[in-house]
């Protein structure tokens, strides 16, 4: 028994010692000046959560069939309705505020959709503390079609894999996307 528990903890030690090594590694050598650290809100007032929704729709569409788009591109929104905040105007329709691509991921196997994430928005007047503003969306996802087909084919034993390479629909932002974030006024008070 006692042989087994020693296995069982050296082999363990041998899978963890790697990381313990990748970790001091990466603190020794990583400049810390370069790295962008997150914005952080420790004061957090969680017993007012007023929210105000500001809708938007993008200026020009983007697409992931577009191979000049990336991640961190500067993108423009309008504001589609006017903003209040306690009777006071916040935004009027028509503004144009600035926002980032965060993220596009793309499609994989199994039907999996490329998806745009945008976000980062730039508004006169409001922290971005204040704001819960990230907009996500996914193509067509194939998988719907791909598993029920790939189940099908499985008595044939090559023909069921053969569905891993169908890859999932293209992704696209357009006007007619209404894009929702809130605003929470009373967030840092």
């Amino acid at each position: 028994m006692n042989k087994f528990v020693f296995i069982i903890f050296l082999a363990l030690f041998l899978i963890k010692f790697p990381a313990f090594a990748a970790d001091d590694f990466l603190v020794d050598y990583i400049d810390l000046k370069q790295v962008q650290k997150p914005l952080v809100n420790l004061e957090y007032n969680y017993e007012n959560t007023k929210k105000i929704p500001i809708y938007l729709h993008i200026k020009e569409t983007i697409s992931t069939r577009d191979e000049n788009i990336y991640e961190g591109m500067k993108l423009e929104f309008i504001v589609d309705k006017n903003v209040y905040d306690k009777g006071k105007l916040i935004l009027k329709k028509g503004d144009i505020i600035e926002g980032k691509l965060k993220f596009i991921v793309t499609s994989g196997m199994n039907g999996i959709p490329y998806s745009l994430t945008v976000g980062d928005f730039i508004i006169k007047g409001i922290s971005p503390n204040n704001l819960e503003d990230e907009y996500y969306k996914q193509g067509w996802d194939r998988g719907y079609i791909v598993y029920p087909l790939k189940w099908a084919l499985t008595f044939l034993p090559p023909t069921g894999s053969l569905t891993n390479f169908i890859k999932g629909g293209h992704c696209k932002i357009t006007p007619k996307d209404e894009i929702i974030i809130n605003y929470y006024p009373n967030r840092n008070k």
